[in-house]
């Protein structure tokens, strides 16, 4: 069973293996949860406690003895919604707290060269959600080369990640008179980079064997982000124009020769 879904609403491993126990043997004492869980007991009766408090389960007593009782899954779906209204206020709490923030960080003088790293999916998202909070109306942004292979990522995960950075891009434009448009470099019969061809504002050629590698330049107004797209992917981000220039100029040449 795969049990990240359970974990994503908070449940440790130790009140995921102690609710299943309970579910799977149903009315008990805490003593075959202990064997069924594979757990101390120390820990068991702590856990007991916890799913208790969270609605998991409930108890009666017996002659003296506390028997527990796995509720219906069903309750889990009690805990999406209060995760989601506890997701709810604190994004709430967190836009009220922006203001403040970056009058923080502005007071802060940056560097005219600036090179950050992101690791990871998530944090890999995260450099072009900051790429794109630095656009201006109107730039075009560029990128290559987008190969048919990667240095070990997983597909699914790079295309996740590439619509996850189109929807950046689309909502942007929504709120945008001058919009921002992008030409792709990939190799033939490259499926990402067919896929994104029929993104709108959107202009894809495509070349002939290019040196496979995991890296694929993107390039925003003056910001670079040199993308490895490997099973744990990097982003390497350069705010320079001087970097940005020279990648823009050997974009240029790729692209007279592209189809």
């Amino acid at each position: 069973m795969n049990i990240e879904p359970l974990k994503q609403l908070g449940l440790s491993e130790g009140e995921i293996s102690v609710y299943l126990a309970n579910l799977k043997i149903g009315l008990t004492t805490a003593g075959p949860l202990i064997k069924e869980s594979g757990l101390q007991s120390s820990a068991v009766y702590h856990i007991l406690d916890s799913l208790i408090e969270k609605g998991l389960v409930s108890f009666e007593i017996k002659n003296n003895i506390k028997y527990f009782h796995a509720v219906s899954p069903e309750r889990l779906l009690d805990l999406v919604e209060q995760r989601k209204e506890s997701l709810e206020k604190n994004k709430l709490e967190i836009e009220s707290l922006i203001p403040s923030l970056l009058s923080t960080q502005n007071k802060i003088k940056k560097p005219n060269q600036e090179t950050l790293i992101f690791e990871g999916w998530k944090g890999v998202l995260s450099a072009f959600k900051e790429a794109y909070s630095q656009l201006k109306p109107g730039t075009e942004i560029y990128a290559y080369t987008i190969t048919k292979e990667f240095g070990g990522a997983d597909v699914k995960q790079v295309q996740w990640l590439i619509n996850k950075i189109r929807e950046l891009r689309t909502n942007m434009n929504k709120k945008l008179k001058d919009k921002i448009k992008m030409k792709i470099i990939a190799e033939n019969d490259s499926l990402i980079g067919k896929d994104q061809a029929k993104t709108s504002l959107t202009e894809v050629k495509f070349i002939e064997n290019p040196q496979t590698s995991p890296a694929v330049i993107n390039i925003y107004g003056d910001v670079t982000i040199i993308a490895l797209w490997l099973k744990n992917p990097i982003a390497f981000y350069v705010n320079s124009k001087e970097v940005s220039t020279s990648f823009k100029n050997n974009f240029n040449l790729i692209w007279k020769n592209a189809r």
